[in-house]
């Protein structure tokens, strides 16, 4: 049922929620409503000029529509347009949640320096301070309870705290890009010298499951013990210059053992050839300090200790963003680059889905939403699909690429920067990408080791250049583009439970190919039918393209 409620009566957000309209639209000509994922939200309604009684309708009216949510949702109209030959109106009306982007305003600069779940605060804070009427809200969880201490994962750029003294990380004394340099500890800063890349090992060492290697970001240089023996107090330093991990002498120079102790909170790192050995910072815990040298040392792989231990923070959770002069719906997620969607890469490597409750938002980690708005799953067989085709497309792909740095610097000989599938295909393809944030310091005097990207050394700079390029050939680079379209007969038909319920962030497992098999796809967009209460079309992408 549809629901009118007109701005001169001054109806309450309450009152709306509990009462009917003042006009129940029974004779709609047409009536859905769209939603796209982290974007507007809105509704289409054509109605006979006749359903109005003889009152007057305006460009604040507001609609009230059943979306199978827990609560009626509301919709207050943008523009409406008079359609005198079919004695009609077409209304066209936003959820209400976007009217905060004429209402709420940071008025302040902000600079917000944190993780996701702290712009949330920030924006809470935002709408405290606008002094709006209305009970605007946004919840939203960041995606890793312990952001500090996060299970490893392949790829991952962290920082390496102490799990005794959580305040100290590993560090590379300023960020010395030398051969040799020793670790040390120091006061958490996020910065390069306390930056390391993780690579994971896919066979067990000495019955060591989780073998992993370190790369500083500061130097491109990957941890080692020195000598690569096992011998009390060798030092942990930076070493080889290298793509990868190596094991060239047979020391397993580059690898390191993970074993992770409940008791402590956090994983001691031990050499895969004496699992006895394990990273040292000094002393017992007590003397740790600023400055101390990391080192190698037999405590036992008995001894749970937890300053022998170590936790691992995830470096993109924190970012920071610049809100100046935004409203709310910039902030949260605007075009611009400073919007949470953007801003921090969980939204999309996490996939969020923001979700509208009337005037409250759930932006975040879908298990922090409240339990309607939660996902759901679908599944539907190979009978309900009356169309499915997938267009592959290798316009984009590129399979090399030659990264430039700051002020024209590239990889010696034209050095090309090979994907996994340089020789897959039946031609290579080359691309010149720039990196203008890597640069010597001989070619910018104002640049610092405490920038990402920066470099006393030509050797290291070409070492990241060959990182960053080959990150971004795995990412995304090297795999062809693929658009799905598929088609439901009578969307789900009667054969899917619950389907007029379904949701912009739910998903659906499809068997496509008849045999059993499901492929997972998420909605980007979807139109609801207001008067059949179902759903009427859906953009999906499928779980690879995404």
């Amino acid at each position: 049922m549809i629901h009118l409620f007109l701005s001169k009566k001054n109806t309450t957000y309450q009152q709306m929620i509990e009462r009917n309209g003042d006009i129940v639209l029974k004779n709609c000509k047409s009536a859905k409503a769209t939603f796209e994922r982290n974007s507007i939200w809105y509704v289409e309604i054509e109605f006979p000029k006749s359903e109005l009684l003889g009152m007057k309708i305006s460009e604040e009216s507001v609609f009230k529509v059943d979306l199978n949510f827990e609560k009626a949702q509301l919709f207050r109209i943008v523009y409406f347009k008079e359609n005198r030959i079919s004695d009609t109106y077409v209304c066209y009306a936003t959820h209400i949640f976007f009217d905060s982007q004429k209402e709420i305003f940071v008025f302040d600069d902000r600079t917000v320096n944190s993780t996701w779940d702290g712009a949330i605060k920030t924006a809470n804070d935002i709408i405290e301070k606008s002094k709006s009427k209305y009970p605007y809200h946004v919840y939203g969880d960041r995606w890793y309870e312990d952001y500090k201490n996060i299970k490893p994962e392949d790829g991952r750029e962290v920082h390496i705290h102490n799990a005794y003294k959580t305040d100290l990380c590993v560090d590379v004394p300023s960020a010395n890009e030398d051969i040799a340099t020793q670790l040390q500890m120091f006061k958490a800063n996020n910065s390069p010298a306390q930056t390391f890349v993780l690579k994971k090992f896919s066979d067990e060492i000495n019955g060591i499951h989780e073998i992993w290697s370190f790369m500083s970001i500061c130097s491109c240089r990957w941890i080692c013990a020195e000598n690569y023996e096992d011998k009390n107090y060798s030092k942990i330093e930076t070493y080889w210059l290298r793509n990868n991990p190596s094991n060239t002498n047979m020391h397993w120079e580059d690898y390191w053992g993970l074993i992770y102790l409940p008791e402590a909170n956090g994983y001691k790192i031990v050499r895969p050839t004496d699992k006895n050995y394990n990273w040292w910072p000094g002393g017992d815990g007590s003397g740790l300090t600023q400055g101390v040298k990391i080192q190698l040392y037999s405590h036992g792989i008995g001894n749970k200790s937890q300053s022998l231990c170590w936790q691992f923070e995830d470096k993109e959770s924190t970012q920071t963003a610049y809100w100046v002069r935004y409203n709310l719906i910039q902030c949260l997620f605007g075009s611009e680059e400073n919007s949470m969607m953007n801003r921090w890469p969980e939204c999309e490597e996490r996939r969020y889905v923001a979700m509208f409750d009337n005037y409250d938002c759930y932006f975040g980690k879908p298990n922090g939403y409240k339990a309607a708005l939660k996902p759901k799953e679908f599944y539907v067989g190979y009978k309900e699909i009356v169309d499915y085709t997938k267009k592959v497309s290798m316009e984009n792909v590129v399979t090399g690429i030659i990264p430039k740095a700051y002020n024209g610097r590239i990889l010696p000989n034209n050095e090309i920067v090979k994907s996994s599938k340089w020789d897959e295909n039946e031609i290579h393809r080359i691309e010149m990408k720039e990196y203008s944030d890597v640069k010597l310091i001989a070619d910018d005097s104002s640049a610092t080791k405490t920038t990402f990207g920066v470099f006393k050394n030509e050797s290291n700079l070409q070492a990241y250049l060959r990182y960053i390029a080959g990150k971004d050939l795995k990412n995304e680079l090297q795999n062809s583009d693929t658009e799905t379209t598929i088609k439901f007969e009578k969307l789900f038909g009667s054969n899917i439970p619950n389907a007029n319920q379904l949701k912009l962030n739910d998903v659906i497992y499809v068997d496509t190919n008849n045999s059993g098999k499901r492929e997972r796809f998420y909605l980007n967009k979807m139109t609801y039918d207001l008067i059949k209460e179902m759903p009427d079309e859906l953009t999906l992408i499928l779980e690879t393209e995404v």
